[in-house]
């Protein structure tokens, strides 16, 4: 089974590049340019286990969508985090070679700030691809 992670990346950016830019600028990375001021999004801790269940060929992909911002506690990527949510759960992306896929919003998450200012949400994702 081919790994369907580079596709879903790129259908997850496709579905969060319209509703998320003006909450990021635009800014939607999976390697984050050195000395990139936030806000911007992250894609990240992609994941994908091979599922061989029921004689089936399939995987489940697992990944996170960081959202870094800058301001008082936590709200400002709250707010960035909910419009992701809202963009990706029960997204079904059309993936050649696979069928079924449907993602799922898992948890999120927020750190604190390193620096005294920037917080970040870590919002997890999966899917289920069953190979056709």
């Amino acid at each position: 089974m081919s790994d369907p992670s580079p596709e879903i990346q790129e259908a997850v950016r496709q579905a969060l590049a319209a509703p998320l830019a003006p909450l990021v600028s635009g800014q939607i990375y999976d390697r984050v340019p050195q000395g990139t001021k936030p806000p911007y999004l992250w894609l990240t801790g992609w994941q994908v286990l091979v599922d061989r269940a029921d004689c089936l060929d399939g995987a489940e992909v697992f990944f996170d969508v960081q959202a870094v911002a800058r301001g008082p506690g936590r709200m400002p990527a709250a707010r960035i985090a909910a419009a992701v949510v809202a963009a990706l759960d029960g997204l079904e992306p059309v993936i050649a070679g696979h069928d079924g896929l449907q993602i799922q919003h898992n948890s999120t998450r927020y750190l604190p700030p390193d620096d005294g200012e920037t917080t970040r949400a870590v919002i997890t994702f999966s899917t289920l691809a069953d190979a056709t």
